[in-house]
């Protein structure tokens, strides 16, 4: 059994095993990998916020949004670079929709997104959506930690989890 792909320990996400023969091992594992690779990923998460940001913010987050009603949008595009673990800015490119949120009247004021990332950065997501000012639900280290206790709380949020 060979691992073709994971996402991050604290996701809920899924892990991808290829078994074959130990003289197909390799070649069985390498056409999954590179399959993976050239697919287009779509990510889900639950995020903190209705989907709607001042006009003010939408430029420094990068989007190409010309309102602040990310959920009339469709896809748009968070194109803002992310720094690594060296403190280097590397270009970082995010697709996104709002597909549905609770509305204002409730107090959860949460949506769910579908994230396409096409570049592979180190929390690239995550990150994106903060800059956006949604937060994934559960993210210790770039969500809000107010909210994700009341989630905890009032909503039997899971712990040492995100919510993509």
């Amino acid at each position: 059994v060979n691992l073709v792909h994971r996402l991050d320990r604290g996701a809920s996400g899924c892990v991808i095993c290829a078994y074959a023969d130990l003289d197909d091992a390799a070649e069985v594992t390498t056409a999954l990998g590179e399959a993976l690779a050239a697919g287009q990923k779509t990510y889900v998460a639950l995020v903190r916020g209705e989907g709607f940001l001042r006009e003010d913010l939408l430029e420094k987050a990068g989007a190409d949004v010309p309102s602040g009603d990310l959920k009339r949008e469709g896809w748009f595009v968070v194109d803002r670079p992310i720094k690594d673990d060296r403190g280097r800015e590397n270009n970082a490119t995010t697709t996104f929709k709002f597909v549905a949120s609770t509305g204002s009247e409730d107090a959860a004021r949460a949506s769910l997104v579908a994230a396409r990332p096409a570049t592979g950065r180190w929390h690239q997501i995550r990150r994106h959506l903060n800059g956006l000012s949604h937060p994934i639900l559960g993210d210790s280290s770039h969500g809000n930690s107010r909210t994700n206790r009341e989630w905890r709380k009032e909503r039997d949020l899971p712990g040492a989890r995100l919510c993509l």
